[in-house]
């Protein structure tokens, strides 16, 4: 405590030096509470030591925020020495609550609540279904009656998170935020309340077992999703984030969506637009102090998985002009600020790399295409004249190993485009987070590394699905028994019937431009055509098999389709029978979120 004491001593007074006034204002009833309610500064640490939040942060010529709107998302550094300087480097920025993990560190108690920062902190459930709630419901009240023990002597720590994301438009859910309330208020210090993060601002049905309600607006209006929870709800609501990402590197003004001044324009039009409100939210969190940390393991990190960056301080903690908008609204000092507005007509479009990854494909395969003269022959008579093709299987006309062998790899990386533009669609809202919420925390990072890289995932699924066609080369020398298929004799087979990927993932591709919402309804649409797909394939497969090899139809159609196709079938049943929670979770974030 005496190395935090010291390292508070050392940042208040380089932070008086630098405003050198006449005479030290005196506090303000704001401030006067904050101090009336914290712990005192130890005996042996001199008043120039305090943690004094009036002193950090000085008042402007307007009003501050409310301090319940003077709020951040903040990721607590592991060190306690870090996160004491964090809180003293956000009061001095002018916030007055951060939404946080769980605290562990008493000594970050301590200095948030000297500095009158109080510490919305949230419990790690984050994106599950109801019943997956209600199943960690006493692991959630170990967890939640330790914070409000280690809790209670500090002022600053009166706000619990009960979940992150979940599906709250499930009446299931109730019990497992009735239990955590109730065990709140009966164990937490006075004035002790809960809340959740809602995806559901119409349809929760969860709403009245907490205190109060936060929405993610991040990229979104914020007042206009404030009205429709309160057109249905009469539950407290506030935000749980709000503001809109850069993407490092991008050029432009505030016109040009990604660039630094945008994001620094929306987060001013936002705290403009909360002022002008006649009933302002219970709470309000920009998103988030600062980058998310590429070596943490978090659930959401859908805006990273984009490469997205929300945080006020960019790489090396360099301040964003956000956070010369979020300060000047929290502390009174500015509300209006001038941003180049650049030139939409000359701005730098850059394509995604996955955009480019598809397209590239495109052309090379046109290119491929060209100079490849026994598949060109061979074209024609698949789409014009199935009997010429099954002919020219059956006697190895026009047919190239080689050749052939470049298609199927075409097929393997437009099945993997497919499969990464839905994962990455799904990605963008927590739709992916409930999808796999029955994962460790560990798994779901590792898909969430591999969705930030967009190349290497698109080859994973590639080699995935190549393993998927060369299991259909063996059932297809299976069938056929004695006779065996040469290797371009069944790869033409197996490939052919499969053009079907290649629309398909142009029209993935378009998964990445539309509104997250609608690309999570879209995405298992595009994933149910993949899978006609193959269906379709593996029947026109087995159906040119017995005729390219005399093969008894009762043996290529009946055992060679009909056999996979039910194994199929009853695989997708159990899935759904096991899986059916998280399947109800996706459905309610597709037409209710």
């Amino acid at each position: 405590m005496s190395r935090l004491t010291a390292l508070a001593a050392l940042l208040l007074a380089a932070s008086l030096s630098a405003q050198t006034p006449p005479a030290r204002p005196a506090p303000s009833a704001d401030s006067a509470a904050v101090d009336s309610t914290a712990p005192s500064a130890p005996a042996s640490a001199s008043p120039r030591a305090r943690l004094d939040s009036a002193a950090l942060a000085p008042r402007g010529p307007f009003p501050p925020l409310d301090p319940s709107l003077a709020g951040v998302v903040w990721n607590a550094p592991a060190d306690a020495e870090a996160a004491v300087a964090d809180l003293v480097a956000m009061r001095r920025a002018g916030v007055r609550a951060v939404r946080t993990e769980l605290i562990e560190e008493t000594a970050v108690l301590d200095a948030a609540s000297r500095l009158g920062i109080a510490l919305w902190q949230d419990l790690p459930i984050e994106g599950l279904p109801a019943l997956f709630l209600r199943a960690r419901t006493d692991e959630a009240a170990q967890l939640l009656a330790e914070a409000l023990d280690r809790s209670r002597p500090y002022s600053a720590a009166r706000h619990f998170g009960l979940a992150q994301s979940s599906d709250t438009s499930d009446p299931r859910a109730r019990p497992y935020f009735e239990a955590l309330t109730e065990l709140a208020h009966d164990r937490g210090a006075e004035g002790t309340q809960t809340y959740y993060v809602s995806r559901f601002p119409v349809d929760d049905r969860s709403a009245r077992t907490v205190d109060l309600v936060l929405l993610d607006a991040r990229d979104g209006d914020p007042v206009a999703l404030l009205r429709r929870w309160r057109t249905e709800h009469d539950t407290p609501v506030g935000l749980a984030s709000m503001g809109t990402g850069v993407r490092p590197g991008q050029p432009g003004g505030w016109r040009t969506l990604g660039t630094e001044a945008a994001q620094a324009r929306t987060l001013e039009n936002a705290f403009t637009d909360l002022l002008g409100l006649s009933e302002p939210p219970a709470a309000a969190f920009v998103y988030r102090w600062r980058d998310t940390d590429a070596d943490r393991v978090e659930r959401d990190q859908r805006a990273e998985v984009t490469g997205t960056r929300f945080g006020l301080l960019g790489p090396g903690d360099e301040p964003r002009p956000a956070l010369d908008v979020a300060s000047g609204f929290w502390t009174g000092r500015q509300r209006v600020f001038a941003f180049d507005a650049g030139s939409e007509a000359r701005q730098e479009r850059r394509a995604s790399p996955l955009l480019l990854i598809g397209w590239g494909l495109v052309l090379g395969l046109g290119v491929f295409y060209a100079g490849a003269p026994r598949l060109g022959s061979l074209a024609p008579r698949y789409f014009g004249r199935r009997d010429l093709y099954r002919e020219a299987v059956q006697r190895g006309f026009d047919l190239s190993a080689f050749e052939t062998s470049g298609l199927a790899l075409a097929l393997t990386l437009a099945a993997g485009v497919v499969g990464t533009s839905v994962l990455r669609a799904l990605a963008r809202t927590d739709a992916l987070v409930a999808a796999t919420s029955s994962w460790t925390l560990d798994g779901q990072a590792r898909l969430t590394s591999l969705l930030g890289q967009p190349l290497l995932l698109v080859g994973v699924l590639a080699l995935a699905y190549a393993a998927w066609l060369l299991l259909n080369l063996i059932w297809l020398n299976v069938i056929t028994g004695r006779r065996r298929l040469r290797p371009a004799q069944a790869l033409s087979l197996a490939v052919w019937c499969r053009w079907g990927w290649f629309p398909l993932m142009i029209l993935s591709l378009l998964l990445g431009s539309i509104d997250p919402q609608l690309a999570t309804v879209l995405a298992p649409t595009v994933l149910g055509v993949g899978l006609l797909i193959e269906v379709v394939a593996g029947y026109k497969m087995m159906w040119d098999l017995q005729a390219v090899t005399h093969a008894p139809p009762a043996r290529a159609i009946l055992l060679g389709f009909g056999l996979p196709f039910l194994l199929a079938v009853a695989g997708l049943v159990a899935l759904g029978i096991t899986s059916r929670d998280e399947i109800g979770f996706l459905w309610h974030l597709a037409t209710r979120a």
